[in-house]
């Protein structure tokens, strides 16, 4: 077992509490006291927009890193980091370590535009 795959489960885990949390449309993700009750409304709405997006960028990430420990071994020496594919998809050759690597680091900074995103969005809501 790699040493990440618990990492890469809780990102899967919090995927599908996004979606769940989406789908149910209430819960704590969505109390933010000071809305006014007239946009309550639109905002759970767009709340549950973002939810089902960061879920499918929390899954893809965490599906992307999974892939990556299990198909791609990195070892340290003295002259640097060794990189080693264990394994190859026929049906997907194109799949390199930096490509995957790219697509996880990308996931990981869309979730924190988005979380930053929705601090401010909440944040214009409470104000008027």
């Amino acid at each position: 077992m790699q040493p990440t795959a618990g990492l890469d489960a809780f990102q899967i885990l919090v995927a599908f509490y996004l979606f769940y949390t989406a789908w149910k449309g209430s819960g704590t993700l969505y109390n933010f006291p000071g809305i006014p009750k007239k946009k309550a409304g639109i905002v759970r709405r767009n709340l549950r927009i973002i939810y089902i997006i960061g879920g499918v960028v929390s899954l893809l990430d965490g599906a992307v890193s999974m892939l990556l420990n299990n198909m791609f071994s990195v070892s340290y020496t003295e002259e640097g980091a060794e990189i080693v594919q264990n394994y190859t998809i026929d049906a997907f050759p194109f799949i390199t370590y930096g490509m995957l690597r790219s697509i996880s680091f990308g996931c990981i900074i869309f979730m924190l535009i988005l979380l930053a995103g929705v601090f401010i969005y909440l944040r214009k809501q409470q104000r008027g």
